[in-house]
């Protein structure tokens, strides 16, 4: 029989790594065909990153090596690939994958790859392999080779079926050996109801445009019952828009019945719809009862009017963000936001401003910003529109955050990142970074946010004002705070080098993004740190008395490595002032003759444990500050 193997390799997690999703759907569609079946051996999988050495030597006498390729292991995979040609001069080397490019630029710069594969691999992988051994490729949809030294390149495979048929991994046995194998590890999964998605947004390159299919209910649950006898404790859910129809209801019914049953899977990470505000609502109410979800994203990308239309995206609008903020907040379920630095049409002023748009209409919990990546088969990456939108893009290493600093990096990855656009130069994304952080750390992570949420309620003040004069002030005084922000000004302004980790033993053996590792130095010297920001916040004119009382407040609701709490007697009503701005009131301020006691449910010992627990697993939950049910208010 010819061997088949498959690479399909990611990057290991605190010890944890993911089963090999897409290498084991092909499997299992060819195990379920007896022509494949009889001819093939599907001899392994290679799915840890380790050293081309080891990994070349589970690779024996194949016929045919098929690698999965995605942002975070393409370098691997080419490396891999020459090694096999090299050592297996006959041996058939196939691409796929999200980053294999669809125009098959890699057939002329790779030359020791025979064929590319596009789109959805079951069916198109099935077909070549009862292609290749005649060298009919020609036969086969969705693919390119080379043929008398040009490249060419098959009609895309066309899909009419609305139900997906294909067989499950986890349920034909696929990933059987490999935990029989691999004990002691703890293996991550995907979970995958239906493929398609109706937007078509111009960075992604998802299924974006493409019809909705789904997968067989009965599939869906057959394998949450498999993950749970498994032990499976995280199961990302590989849905564009998890909630959009009303078996997404069932379906997170059955997840959360099978962890009152089994106790697993623990976590259940979908991205969610975001038009279909009541179906989400209920299923993330569903999820948190059972501590299943970290909280319910709120993804806007971009507040910007211009931006949206050149990305082809519409968003919520404000008013029904807000309310939708209240909803949650009402029901004690966390949210957060995500922001893409970068997307063309938009500005500095835009972006910085959108940021603190979404805090005014009530996201004060958790705000993630990312770097607009240029991925191979989005409409971003088409050369017409990069030359419209004059994109400037820069290839810079992989950031591999919440990792160990000092990993051995045979292969280095990279990303492909928007640097400037006609509306954004150099230096305006820059400081648009260096006010993403200032904000995330003072704000959503929570170091001064008692003061800005005052301001803006009590004196009308913006965030955007308050934020901007912020680091200007930053920038311009001397101290810790100020050589922090221009360490990460230097990493920003030499961004080729993609040095856009922050690490420092004393908090673990991982690196963190730059506003939790700021966070993190800040709350761990409280006393040193703080005193540096006070000419700033003295700056706004409030009465001493209340000053004083608000700045024992803020420092005692952040929580605190070794912190066993305090009873403070503000004078103030500070916890129902500020739990009536995160519920979507507007309250003033009231005098307050009981005392305060803070309470935390959890005591840390040790700093590694607490960053990791606070600040990487508890940000979106809002974990860096004392939660309502740990600020007793006594009478």
């Amino acid at each position: 029989m010819k061997k088949i193997y498959f690479v399909q390799v990611g990057f290991e997690f605190d010890g944890s790594v993911y089963l090999p999703y897409a290498a084991g759907t092909l499997i299992a569609n060819c195990l379920a065909q007896d022509d494949l079946k009889t001819e093939y051996e599907f001899a392994g999988i290679i799915f840890r990153r380790e050293k081309l050495a080891e990994a070349l030597d589970k690779i024996r006498d194949p016929y045919l090596v098929a690698f999965s390729c995605s942002v975070w292991n393409m370098e691997y995979d080419k490396a891999l690939a020459r090694a096999v040609r090299e050592k297996y001069p006959e041996c058939i080397i196939t691409f796929g994958g999200h980053s294999v490019d669809e125009s098959a630029a890699l057939l002329e710069t790779e030359d020791y790859i025979d064929i590319l594969t596009f789109g959805e691999g079951e069916a198109v992988f099935a077909e070549l392999l009862r292609n290749v051994q005649s060298g009919e490729y020609g036969k086969t949809p969705s693919v390119a080779y080379r043929e008398n030294g040009k490249t060419v390149k098959t009609e895309k495979l066309c899909i009419k079926d609305k139900e997906i048929t294909y067989p499950s991994p986890y349920l034909t046995g696929v990933f059987d050996r490999i935990i029989a194998e691999n004990p002691g590890t703890e293996f991550l999964s995907v979970l995958e109801t239906n493929r398609g998605c109706p937007y078509a947004c111009a960075y992604c390159d998802w299924v974006n445009g493409r019809k909705m299919r789904f997968f067989p209910m009965e599939k869906v649950l057959a394998e949450i019952e498999w993950l749970a006898l498994h032990k499976i404790a995280y199961c990302f859910c590989a849905d564009s828009n998890f909630g959009m129809f009303d078996r997404d209801y069932d379906i997170a019914q059955a997840l959360v019945a099978s962890k009152r049953k089994y106790g697993y899977p623990q976590v259940f990470r979908p991205c969610y719809e975001k038009n279909s505000a009541d179906r989400v609502f209920r299923i993330c109410s569903l999820l948190n009862s059972e501590g299943m979800d970290k909280g319910a994203t709120m993804a806007y990308q971009t507040l910007s009017d211009a931006a949206l239309e050149k990305i082809g995206r519409k968003n919520l609008t404000m008013e029904h963000f807000s309310n939708l903020m209240k909803r949650y907040n009402e029901a004690g379920i966390p949210t957060y936001s995500e922001l893409i630095l970068g997307l063309p049409g938009e500005t500095k002023e835009s972006f910085c401003e959108g940021i603190c748009r979404l805090m005014e209409n009530g996201q004060h919990n958790s705000l993630s910003v990312y770097h607009c990546e240029m991925l191979p088969n989005s409409d971003l990456s088409r050369p017409e529109f990069i030359k419209e939108n004059k994109i400037k893009v820069i290839k810079v290493g992989f950031n591999h955050i919440h990792s160990a600093p000092d990993k051995d990096e045979e292969i280095k990855e990279y990303s492909y990142l928007v640097r400037s656009t006609s509306t954004m130069s150099d230096e305006d994304w820059v400081d648009a970074n260096l006010f993403s952080v200032c904000a995330q750390c003072f704000h959503s992570l929570g170091i001064l946010r008692c003061f800005a949420m005052y301001l803006h309620t009590e004196k009308g003040l913006r965030y955007y004002s308050f934020y901007s004069g912020l680091l200007e002030y930053i920038m311009k005084t001397p101290g810790k705070i100020h050589n922090l922000w221009m360490d990460f000004k230097d990493k920003y302004e030499n961004s080729l080098a993609g040095d856009w980790n922050y690490h420092k033993p004393e908090f673990g053996h991982v690196t963190w993004f730059f506003e939790e590792g700021a966070f993190l130095e800040i709350v761990t010297n409280l006393d040193d740190y703080m005193p540096e920001l006070l000419p700033y916040a003295e700056s706004f004119g409030i009465e001493k008395k209340l000053f004083d009382s608000m700045l024992a407040y803020q420092k005692a609701v952040l929580r605190k490595p070794f912190d066993k709490g305090c009873v403070l007697t503000p004078g103030y009503d500070f916890p129902g002032f500020y739990e009536g701005i995160i519920m979507g009131e507007k309250p003033s301020l009231k005098e307050f003759g009981g005392k305060v006691e803070i309470k935390p449910s959890v005591y840390y010992d040790s700093v590694p444990e607490y960053a990791k627990e606070t600040v990487w697993f508890g940000r979106r939950r809002g974990r860096t500050v004392y939660g309502k049910d740990e600020i007793i208010s006594l009478r």
